[in-house]
């Protein structure tokens, strides 16, 4: 049987869609940072002023193009709840594009050692647990960035070029407005994928290979694991923390433009589903966005769980069971360490109001279906079918 080459595994090819998807951003100009090697050859982010105040002029222009250009979009239709809609939609686009402004402007460094952070956790897990391979994650989150990169694909499909020139240039505006403003979910998406992938490679590395360097052997009982055992386990204890605090930070950033690009999407949903019942406009464009915005919020959920469920198996470890001699020091540490997961819960909630999770989607699912019932009965009744 021939073997499969060393870059067609998952983790390698996951690798280069992330790095898809940064390019993604960064055309859009959203991502404004580079990611490059240092001198020891390890990934850093870094600033790019120029590139930078680029993207935040055409974000100005843009922004302010797509909302002058909004009566003209809106005197097509006569209908008040569409027009209600796109006012919702021109609102909340103008806030993304306002707080992702923000961001570059006055949180540019922040953003920088977050994602340094994230690039120093990912080294330190490959040098506890000797890994020489570079990628990243595993089968599902290879799955998981495929379904995020035909999300992206969708709207180059969705995109219809127009003669008029001003049209073309609304619409352009338009796709560069709201582009950025979804870009806010996909960099949620990927942050909570990352923290996932770090939870689950330390604790399989704890639950395999820590177990046995900690336990004593069968022969001598009260053999005392060795230095290096104990070193580990400091480690892993470290990486635990600071993984928590990563998380917190990247919460801190993100949780109000998590908030408003969730609600974003759903009114979105809301409008291009009542438009296309309505006017029985059946087009691939519409549904397909509908079905779109709707795989942004399942990725979504699916990376937050993981994080979520990555960061409570830290607790069904059952490290207060290992063997680890009879150092008090290491009982201490474990201990101390075991009553601070109590209070290091890792939940989202954005602004509090309601938390990420599976069940939102099922909550989200039921609430577009009695919609959607609901616009198809309305339909008949008003003999619009």
């Amino acid at each position: 049987m021939p073997r499969v080459p060393a870059w067609l595994n998952a983790p390698r090819i996951s690798a280069v869609l992330l790095r898809g998807c940064f390019y993604y951003a960064t055309a859009f100009g959203v991502a404004t940072f580079r990611i490059g090697r240092s001198d020891d050859f390890q990934l850093l982010a870094g600033s790019r002023k120029v590139y930078n105040w680029i993207s935040v002029l055409i974000r100005v222009l843009g922004s302010c193009f797509y909302g002058f250009s909004y009566g003209a979009w809106a005197d097509q239709y006569t209908d008040w709840y569409l027009r209600v809609f796109f006012g919702l939609r021109l609102v909340g686009c103008l806030v993304c594009s306002a707080i992702i402004l923000v961001l570059q402007i006055c949180y540019e460094q922040r953003i920088l050692q977050l994602i340094n952070h994230f690039f120093a956790l990912f080294r330190r897990l490959r040098t506890l647990t000797r890994t020489v391979e570079e990628g990243f994650g595993g089968s599902l989150e290879l799955t998981l960035l495929m379904f995020k990169l035909l999300s992206l694909a969708f709207v180059f499909l969705a995109f219809q070029t127009q003669h008029t020139p001003w049209v073309f240039l609304t619409v352009l505006c338009d796709l560069y407005t709201s582009i950025g403003t979804g870009m806010i979910m996909h960099f949620c998406f990927v942050g909570y994928l990352s923290i996932g992938v770090l939870y689950s490679e330390l604790n399989r590395y704890v639950d395999h290979r820590l177990r046995a360097q900690l336990g004593s052997e069968e022969e001598d009982i009260q053999q005392q694991p060795d230095v290096r055992a104990h070193s580990n386990l400091d480690e892993c204890l470290a990486i635990y923390e600071d993984i928590h605090q990563v998380t917190r930070s990247f919460q801190r950033l993100f949780d109000l433009p998590l908030f408003l690009s969730l609600v974003q999407n759903l009114s979105a949903m809301a409008m291009v589903s009542y438009h296309a019942i309505m006017r029985r406009e059946y087009h691939f464009s519409l549904w397909g966005l509908v079905l779109k915005l709707l795989i942004d919020v399942v990725l979504l959920t699916l990376a937050v769980h993981g994080a979520v469920s990555g960061s409570r198996l830290v607790r069904r470890l059952s490290l207060e069971n290992y063997t680890i001699g009879q150092s008090k020091s290491c009982h201490i540490k474990l201990e101390i360490f075991l009553g601070r997961l109590n209070h290091q819960q890792l939940r989202v909630c954005p602004l509090g109001l309601f938390e990420v999770s599976n069940e939102l989607t099922l909550f989200f699912l039921s609430a577009m279906v009695t919609y959607l019932t609901f616009l198809v009965q309305y339909g008949i009744q008003t003999k619009q079918f």
